[in-house]
């Protein structure tokens, strides 16, 4: 059997941020970080949007991708306790679930170039308002890259005994426009992100739809009840 050729740099690269835009726009996923933010902000969204967004949070919890985190979050607690002796079965939550997924999220939003990202942010926040659009000059920055150059840069301060200011150090290590398109990310995209899944939660109009669906099926014809 041929052996497999191995991936290059770029080609791991592309795949994670293919995994990363999946993961964004999975439809579950946004079902649980927009419930979760709405039912966590009850005065921002008020009493409509929370109960539409309890239908939402029950919906995605029971969804096949909250129930295959459900499953992997358990055989990694299965096996870390069989490591040390414990005895029992572990148990997962849906608190662990959105935890899990949420990280999931906030992971996969930095691997993304800005323009990907922007791409995704304005699929969500369609007919919402969402306005801004990043510059071409700082479409391609990828957030991830910038913060672990500051990452490094504050680890190798660590290692000589100095301490700088958390601004300071992003000013001395970042030119600009790198400085500027992180604050695109931290400050616009990924806050657009998650206001966009929130409302699309947030259905003010969920309980009305629902009373119309009852009313609707009653007098659907016979015909295409059958179907």
């Amino acid at each position: 059997m041929a052996k497999e050729k191995e991936l290059t740099a770029e080609q791991i690269r592309e795949k994670q941020r293919e995994h990363a835009r999946k993961t964004l726009e999975n439809k579950a996923f946004q079902g649980v970080v927009g419930s979760n933010n709405v039912r966590s902000n009850p005065l921002m969204y008020g009493e409509l949007g929370i109960g539409s967004a309890q239908s939402t949070y029950e919906d995605v919890m029971n969804s096949s991708e909250a129930n295959q985190v459900r499953t992997n979050l358990y055989k990694t607690k299965k096996a870390q306790g069989d490591n040390f002796g414990v005895y029992g079965e572990p148990s997962v939550n849906n608190y662990d679930v959105s935890m899990e997924i949420i990280q999931q999220i906030e992971t996969n939003k930095s691997i993304l170039s800005l323009r990907d990202l922007e791409e995704i942010v304005k699929n969500i926040g369609e007919n919402m308002g969402y306005e801004f659009q990043v510059p071409d000059a700082l479409k391609d920055y990828i957030p991830r890259e910038l913060q672990e150059k500051i990452q490094m840069a504050s680890i190798k301060l660590a290692r000589e005994g100095k301490k700088i200011k958390a601004e300071d150090l992003i000013d001395s290590v970042l030119d600009e426009k790198e400085r500027d398109a992180l604050a695109v990310y931290n400050g616009i995209l990924s806050k657009a992100y998650d206001r966009g899944v929130s409302l699309k939660t947030a259905n003010y109009f969920a309980d009305i739809n629902q009373l119309g669906k009852q009313i609707s099926e009653k007098y659907r014809p016979k015909e295409e009840k059958r179907k």
